[in-house]
């Protein structure tokens, strides 16, 4: 049953101590709305009313918002209207007219949420379970199941565990004027469908069929939390995140009683279809080198790692620094030193030391391309570039991104891997350069 009290309690099991928050209610003018708007008003919160004007029903859109521009005035509240050409942005849409009303409405909100702490919606019991009808009908995972969220972000939705019934009886208890919208009754939207052909049915096979959904629904989301809790904790030892990059192993994967499953779940946030994941599961078994695409990313099937990265539009420019000054901007520190103060050596492969003699300016930074060779410093002879890559493991993104910073035609470091030896220091060394690069490796 809704009651100020029911109502009051429920709203702070999803929000403690909403006397202190900031609330924007989107109001419609129906029933269901005006109910929740006046529960918030006998509750003392602190709200603003937001009505949106479709354009959908003639003169009957401009009388819904001139009757909540009524009550909002009466009840001494704030009301932002916001017009729209709802056929009009539908035509070039490919939606129906439903989605892109829905679509509309929440833009509209998530513009405005910044000044609000929450953004009330008045969907109730019934829309959840009609929710999960349509989710089923249209095809669904485990997530399609859980009905719609009571909070998400910014956007509330107090009214979930109240019937169509339990708000008429409110408002009818109150006494409160309401606007009917005769679309609710054409079937013509899939949702009214469900509502007026497909509910009707259910409640012969049990009256209470409500009730049983909107308890059924909070069994699904406990469930999917606890789904979703363990794809975290196997997602975790399998996979790695290194700068722009994630490692996914591949051993661990194949070993997983539910490898595809998993690979999905993992993933689905970066925009790979199931097609597409099924596809790279088949492909765990086969040589290296494949490459998968999503919208927005790459995946790389590497020897014992699938590699994931943002979408690259563009290989490295070349890049020519005529000075130290130029090659600062580009990420490296660059400092001149006299031989009297010894030089440091060691291992770390973001700092080159150079015989100034041999490294002179201008510099060019460029990417690697195919037949590169250069002379690895520690090692005699010339080595291929791609030898080099083949033996340090380096997997084709990392070889994508490979920086060289060359000196008059000749590679003198691949940055961040090694330097090459015909720009050493030696015993006629009399100035040297020190050049660490501060960029991403």
């Amino acid at each position: 049953m809704v009651e100020k009290e029911s109502f009051y309690r429920h709203l702070c099991s999803l929000v403690p101590h909403p006397e202190t928050k900031r609330f924007l209610l989107a109001v419609s003018g129906g029933k269901d709305s005006i109910a929740m708007a006046h529960l918030f008003f006998s509750c003392h919160l602190d709200f603003e009313i937001a009505h949106c004007n479709f354009h959908l029903r003639g003169t009957d859109s401009n009388e819904d918002e001139h009757f909540v521009r009524e009550w909002a005035e009466t009840h001494q509240k704030k009301c932002h209207v916001k017009h729209f050409n709802t056929l009009d942005v539908q035509k070039n849409s490919g939606k129906s007219v439903e989605m892109v009303a829905r679509d509309l409405r929440y833009a509209w909100f998530a513009e405005m949420d910044k000044d609000y702490d929450f953004v009330v919606t008045a969907h109730h019991a019934n829309d959840n379970a009609e929710t999960l009808l349509l989710n089923l009908a249209r095809g669904t995972g485990l997530k399609g199941l859980t009905g719609i969220p009571p909070l998400q972000g910014k956007f509330l939705r107090p009214f979930l565990p109240f019937s169509v019934d339990e708000i008429l009886h409110y408002i009818e208890k109150q006494n409160l004027d309401y606007r009917t919208d005769a679309s609710n009754f054409s079937q013509q939207y899939h949702r009214n469908r469900i509502r007026h052909a497909v509910m009707p049915e259910l409640r012969v096979i049990n009256p209470e069929i409500i009730a049983t959904f909107t308890k059924n629904i909070a069994h699904f989301q406990q469930q999917f939390a606890f789904y979703e809790r363990q794809v975290r904790l196997f997602s975790s030892e399998i996979m790695q995140k290194n700068g722009e990059k994630w490692q996914i192993s591949i051993q661990k994967l194949q070993s997983h009683p539910d490898g595809l499953l998993l690979l999905y779940e993992i993933l689905k946030p970066f925009g790979f279809s199931e097609d597409v994941c099924r596809n790279i599961f088949r492909a765990l078994s086969e040589k290296s080198g494949a490459f998968f695409y999503s919208a927005d990313y790459q995946l790389l099937k590497d020897r014992t790692f699938l590699i994931l990265q943002p979408q690259k539009e563009m290989p490295l420019a070349e890049i020519w620094c005529h000075s130290a000054e130029e090659l600062d901007r580009e990420g490296f520190e660059v400092e001149l030193l006299s031989i009297n103060i010894p030089p440091i050596f060691s291992r770390e492969t973001d700092i080159l030391l150079a015989d100034a003699a041999k490294f002179q300016f201008p510099v060019l930074l460029r990417g690697w391309h195919a037949g590169d060779s250069f002379c690895p410093f520690g090692m005699q002879g010339k080595q291929k570039l791609s030898d080099f890559f083949n033996n340090h493991k380096l997997d084709r993104f990392s070889k994508q991104q490979v920086k060289l910073l060359c000196v008059g035609g000749e590679i003198a470091w691949i940055v961040g891997h090694r330097t090459d030896r015909r720009f050493k220091i030696d015993e006629h060394t009399q100035y040297y350069y020190k050049i660490t690069y501060h960029g991403r490796i």
